[in-house]
C-alpha cells in the first residue's frame, strides 16, 4: 500500500480532535509511519491533505532541530575529547619532566654519596699517615734522646 493510500486510511482520534473533529496532524503522520490502519473516516469533505502536509513539515522541522542538536552534541563531545587528550598529554609531559628531575636528583645523590665515600677514605688515609708520622716522630725522638743523651750528660761532667 502506498503512503498516500495509507494516509487516507489513518483513523480519526476518538477523543477531542484537531480542526473539524479530525485527529491531530502529528498523530496522523505518526500513525502513517507506524503502520496503524483503521477504517477510513466517514467524511463527506474528503481528506485534509493540507493538514497532513503541515504535519509533515512540522515533523521535518523537529527532525532538523534534532539533527542540529545532535551535531552540536557531537561537536561538544569531540571538543571534550580533545580537551581531555590535551590534558592527558600535559599530564604525561609533566610526569616525564618529573621523572627526568628524579633521575637527575638520584644521579646527584649517587655522585654525592661517592664523593662522601671518597672523602671518608681520604680522611682514613690521612689519619693513618698522621698516626704513622707521629709514630716515626716518637721513634726519632727516642733515638735522639738515646744517642745524644749520653753526650749531653758527658759534657756536663768535666
Amino acid at each position: 500500500m502506498s503512503n498516500a493510500a495509507r494516509a487516507a486510511t489513518v483513523a480519526l482520534d476518538d477523543g477531542p480532535g484537531g480542526r473539524d473533529g479530525r485527529a491531530d496532524p502529528v498523530d496522523r503522520v505518526v500513525a502513517l509511519f507506524s503502520g496503524a490502519l483503521r477504517a477510513p473516516p466517514r467524511d463527506a469533505d474528503g481528506d485534509d491533505w493540507s493538514a497532513s502536509l503541515t504535519a509533515v513539515r512540522g515533523v521535518a522541522s523537529q527532525v532538523r532541530t534534532l539533527q542540529t542538536n545532535a551535531r552540536d552534541s557531537i561537536r561538544e563531545a569531540q571538543r571534550s575529547v580533545r580537551e581531555a587528550e590535551t590534558a592527558v598529554r600535559a599530564a604525561e609531559d609533566r610526569a616525564e619532566h618529573a621523572e627526568g628531575l628524579l633521575r637527575a636528583a638520584v644521579a646527584r645523590a649517587e655522585r654525592a654519596e661517592e664523593q662522601a665515600r671518597a672523602a671518608a677514605e681520604r680522611a682514613e688515609q690521612a689519619e693513618a699517615r698522621t698516626a704513622e708520622a707521629r709514630a716515626w716522630l716518637r721513634r726519632m725522638h727516642e733515638c735522639m734522646v738515646s744517642e745524644f743523651g749520653a753526650l749531653s750528660r758527658g759534657a756536663a761532667e768535666p
